[in-house]
């Protein structure tokens, strides 16, 4: 297993990349003043609210909130995971990735290598099949023009084809016995009983690439030519292929659309590559397999709007119930899972060649959403019962999928339409509406409220030129700890911030706001880093100190008051008398 990633080499990582190169690299960026802007990649608009600055190397999106250092945009713009951001940016700067606790260093070493090569063995594959289309019998060529295939759509989606023979990749890539293992392990060869060789798994195919979310080749869909079984043949899986977690035609919807508002989930790769030429850019598939919680885990961190199209036949309403099931833990607020059946005998190829683009998007916008759907296929289940049964069958159905749900809007109104059905109230639905309501008041004002303070101010500053910590050389670490003492709004922040800022010579705001990634702070960071305090750049030493002697003078009057109180009470401690007479000594 791969050991953690050291935080000192993602901080290093961070300091030595410019946030405006990589973003630049993907989005065309305009000089606007001391920072940079463009239309936001992540939302539709016409008019840029997208900013990068670069004295912060952060990134902020004033119209959909989209905010983050050079990590965050490469997870929000190419899907990566985070370690995939960690390697993706490595790569970008010529290193290799450390790691820390690892407890075979050698071994570990090994399989970056392996997979490394892993990705190129499998890219030449692509290349392989592509090079046979070009060279294919005149039936394939046939097929090709008959599902419509244009030249642009076969070489965006790298389209290729498997000849019909049992060797003809084992001859060009895999003559050693190391590099036929190696194709095997990729699932591209298949070993012969008692190890007498190897065979093509592929043959006599139409070749679908599968690229994983940085573009990299990591599995094939073959589609028989003619009438051959099986339909579609896909690749096992392996070490750098898991069905279950990959969808097909999601990096092609991704670079196709600037921010894709919405996914259309259909069954078969060719569905996909023919509304993808029909100008349905948005299309992906899941792999020989049910939409699965990874799969909507996957599309959600893309998109809001999730639509499942299905064959209207049995079959068809047993994978779109097996979606939505798969769907119930994902169901927070602010997304959208609906549901649309195609007419008996059509598929999405098919019905867009022969009613348009049009008329297949009114279609999809006119999917059956997530609640509708749900209950429609409960009372599929059970049937032509009617009376108390019918009500004591649906709760039974209705609530072990209820309680896999989130507390959300799409709970809320599963649970109301129940009650209305069973004619009683839900328990704690009243109770859920109400907490619910309460804690987005309090987000909404939390997010609001833009007070100008001395603690904000502060933190602020600090973000914004975290070397102003130096000016505060003559406080110990422990004077500065005693400050969170002070009953003030986000002073304890402001602390560890100054702590922090100490500790991590020539630091910048980035470096700070990976360092409470994933905590609660993340968000304050964030905020502050884009919050207009406009303090001129030649004034923000100044204010910053002044900032801070108010907050001390705060702390020493508070604090006297506090050793006061005590004395008069007869409760003050010797060491603490003697504070109060120091104390009282300031002016």
């Amino acid at each position: 297993m791969a050991g953690r990633i050291p935080r000192h080499f993602i901080d290093d990582l961070i300091a030595r990349t410019d946030i405006v190169d990589v973003i630049d690299s993907r989005v065309r960026l305009k000089k606007t003043g001391k920072n940079y802007s463009a239309c936001c990649p992540f939302h539709n608009e016409k008019s840029p609210s997208f900013t990068v600055a670069p004295d912060k190397q952060f990134y902020y999106c004033f119209g959909c909130g989209a905010k983050g250092n050079v990590i965050s945009f490469l997870m929000e713009y190419d899907n990566l995971e985070f370690v995939d951001a960690i390697e993706e940016l490595a790569d970008i700067n010529g290193v290799a990735v450390e790691r820390e606790d690892v407890a075979n260093p050698a071994k570990e070493r090994q399989q970056i290598a392996q997979t490394k090569q892993d990705f190129e063995v499998m890219s030449q594959a692509a290349e392989f099949y592509q090079q046979q289309l070009n060279q294919a019998p005149a039936k394939v060529a046939e097929y090709v023009q008959l599902r419509g295939l244009s030249a642009e759509i076969i070489e965006q989606f790298q389209i290729g084809y498997a000849p019909d023979e049992w060797d003809s990749l084992l001859k060009n890539y895999g003559q050693s016995r190391q590099s036929a293992t190696q194709l095997a392990d990729l699932g591209m060869l298949i070993e012969k009983d008692g190890k007498a060789g190897f065979y093509d798994r592929f043959r006599d195919r139409l070749m679908f690439p599968i690229l994983d979310r940085r573009g990299k080749c990591i599995a094939f869909g073959g589609r028989v030519i003619g009438d051959g079984t099986p339909k579609y043949l896909n690749s096992p899986e392996t070490r750098i292929f898991h069905k279950g977690r990959e969808l097909y035609g999601l990096y092609q919807a991704r670079n196709a659309n600037r921010g894709l508002s919405r996914l259309l989930v259909v069954e078969g790769y060719m569905d996909v590559v023919a509304l993808f030429q029909a100008g349905v850019t948005y299309a992906v598939a899941s792999l020989g397999t049910a939409t699965t919680t990874d799969h909507i885990k996957l599309m959600l961190r893309a998109t809001s709007e999730i639509v499942c199209c299905y064959d209207g036949d049995q079959a068809g309403r047993a994978a779109a119930w097996r979606t939505l099931e798969n769907a119930l833990p994902s169901l927070v607020d602010g997304i959208q899972i609906k549901f649309v059946f195609l007419p008996d005998g059509e598929d999405p190829d098919s019905y867009i060649k022969q009613h348009g683009k049009t008329k297949f998007e009114q279609l999809i916008d006119n999917a059956q959403d997530f609640v509708s759907f749900f209950y429609q296929e409960l009372y599929r289940k059970i049937g032509q019962s009617e009376g108390e049964f019918a009500r004591s069958k649906l709760s039974q159905l209705a609530q072990p999928l209820i309680e896999q749900m989130p507390n959300s809007e799409y709970k809320h109104a599963i649970n109301d339409t129940l009650s209305v059905k069973l004619k009683r109230e839900i328990k704690h639905n009243r109770q859920d509406k109400i907490a619910d309501a309460k804690a987005k008041q309090a987000k909404y004002t939390a997010s609001t409220s833009r007070k100008v303070t001395p603690v904000r101010l502060a933190v602020a500053l600090l973000l914004e030129q975290p070397h102003l910590i130096k000016h505060l050389a003559n406080m110990s670490d422990e004077q500065l700890k005693s400050l969170a003492q002070m009953d003030e709004a986000g002073m304890d922040f402001l602390v560890e911030l100054l702590l922090f800022c100490r500790g991590q010579q020539q630091c910048s705001a980035a470096q700070i706001l990976e360092h409470w990634r994933g905590t609660d702070k993340e968000k304050i960071v964030s905020q502050l880093m884009m919050w207009e305090h406009h303090v001129q750049a030649e004034n923000i030493e100044v204010v910053f100190l002044d900032a801070i002697e108010k907050l001390l003078s705060l702390f020493v009057s508070k604090r006297k008051a506090m050793l006061q109180t005590k004395a008069k009470m007869n409760l003050i401690s010797a060491e603490e008398k003697q504070e109060y007479l120091a104390l009282l000594k300031i002016k």
